[in-house]
């Protein structure tokens, strides 16, 4: 499933595709402020599913892990972006992070960190 980012002005525009598990038909649109830091590949947080799929490195759903609830949308876990959110809300939940597959992560990674700290350094 091929996710895209984009990065805009004041926020992160992530299109998931097309998740038969959550109803995010338009993305989600992460301020950059909301985020706390990004890293890449492993480790993947031990989780217990609230909803979604788990099978073998796919995940794709819903996630609870140390009281948090947490978003994963990845076929493989060395390819994967990590974003640490300040109580960020999809839903009814606040999510704390959000972790999806992508290509290039570390350069994604780079340039998303860039903002941030453009963003941070404004305030």
């Amino acid at each position: 499933m091929e996710r895209k980012i984009q990065l805009m002005e004041t926020y992160v525009n992530i299109d998931l595709g097309n998740s038969p598990f959550l109803k995010i038909d338009k993305g989600l649109q992460i301020p950059y402020s909301f985020i706390k830091g990004i890293t890449t590949g492993r480790p993947i947080p031990n989780a217990f599913k609230l909803y979604g799929a788990l099978l073998g490195e796919k995940r794709n759903g819903l996630f609870r892990s140390k009281g948090g609830f947490q978003l994963h949308f990845f076929e493989n876990e060395l390819e994967t972006l990590h974003f640490d959110l300040d109580s960020f809300k999809v839903g009814k939940f606040k999510i704390s992070k959000l972790i999806i597959g992508i290509k290039n992560p570390e350069e994604i990674s780079r340039n998303i960190f860039e903002r941030v700290e453009l963003t941070s350094n404004d305030s």
